[in-house]
């Protein structure tokens, strides 16, 4: 029995349409608290550069997730509506891979992965002190990811009739894309990870101790998790498109928000992470007024906190007794003025 008998492609494409609503559903909302979270910080933190660039990122995310969105519903109500008036009808649709519709929904995918592939790299330079060189290897890649995915879409689009999405000479450049993107994504996060733990080696003996426990793993955490979340879904629809599976359908359809949705999430935990900081903190930016607080030693653009140092003050005082002494023993002349010390004569 083959794949379309036992997974016909118009239940994947239902079952995609689902599984993307309710990831966008999730995206939106992330995408909201997001927006507040780099609002707020912007009025009290004053990183305006950095959050107009997240700002601007997300909200490219958004409307690409969105208007792909409005394409797979176009396309579901074009499929299962007029097209499903025929028998067969809905399927014959559905093949139909060099349809305009099918075209744009895959130039939106390929230009989401390369929105959030260069905002890596360019976290990746950021991370190591803008270093040029440090870009020369992802750059190489998202060139060649760019080369590979809309090489992909013009192939879809001047496919003939029929399933072709696993024609040979398809699969070349859906492969190299696929792989291209993964390795970019796990090259970025390698570094990022490495640079943060090398930085925070350099400074460890000028933090408090208590800070210098889980400041930096708490930031590489965040980047692996996202970086696996992502990864696991691109093997997911490497691994089914390589099986001729038309559960790889599901897969690049729900890649779409849920690539907004890993952005996302590293803005709000990092930002919640800040803004719980500074309401600790009374949201004070270098050396705390306050006794007892820690302070901040800024080294290569970022601020660490300082340990402790004891200051022991040690006063002695010295008297001079013998001279009180001596002093004690004379005696005024007799009929001398005893406040001015003179004699009578004088």
């Amino acid at each position: 029995m083959s794949d379309e008998e036992q997974f016909p492609l118009a239940r994947a494409e239902i079952i995609a349409l689902f599984m993307e609503s309710m990831l966008f559903g999730a995206f939106t909302v992330l995408y909201a608290i997001a927006v507040w979270i780099l609002l707020y910080r912007e009025k009290v933190r004053g990183r305006s550069t950095t959050n107009r660039m997240l700002f601007g990122t997300s909200t490219v995310m958004w409307i690409l997730a969105v208007a792909h969105l409005a394409i797979d519903v176009t396309r579901a109500v074009e499929g299962f509506v007029v097209w499903g008036k025929n028998p067969g009808g809905t399927d014959a649709f559905y093949s139909r891979i060099s349809d305009p519709t099918e075209v744009a929904k895959n130039v939106l995918y390929i230009t989401m992965t390369l929105v959030a592939d260069s905002f890596v790299s360019y976290r990746l330079y950021v991370v190591w002190n803008r270093q040029w060189w440090i870009l020369i290897v992802p750059t190489i890649l998202l060139l060649a990811t760019a080369v590979a995915g809309y090489g992909a879409c013009v192939e879809i689009g001047l496919a003939k009739e029929g399933n072709a999405i696993f024609a040979e000479n398809l699969q070349p450049w859906i492969r190299a894309f696929f792989s291209l993107s993964l390795t970019t994504n796990l090259l970025a996060t390698f570094l990022i990870a490495a640079r943060i733990m090398w930085s925070n080696r350099r400074v460890r003996k000028y933090r408090a101790s208590g800070a210098a426990a889980g400041s930096h793993w708490e930031v590489i955490e965040t980047m692996i998790q996202s970086a696996a979340i992502y990864s696991a879904a691109l093997a997911s629809l490497l691994g089914t498109y390589l099986a001729g599976s038309n559960a790889q359908y599901i897969c690049v359809d729900i890649l779409q928000p849920l690539i907004g949705i890993v952005f996302t999430l590293i803005i709000i935990r990092v930002g919640l992470g800040f803004t719980m900081n500074d309401t600790v903190s009374g949201g004070a930016h270098g050396v705390s007024d306050r006794a007892g607080a820690a302070q901040l030693q800024t080294i290569g653009g970022h601020s660490y906190p300082l340990q402790p140092v004891a200051i022991n003050v040690s006063v002695s005082r010295t008297h001079d007794r013998a001279s009180f002494e001596g002093y004690d023993r004379k005696e005024p002349p007799v009929g001398s003025d005893i406040e001015s010390g003179k004699a009578p004569s004088e």
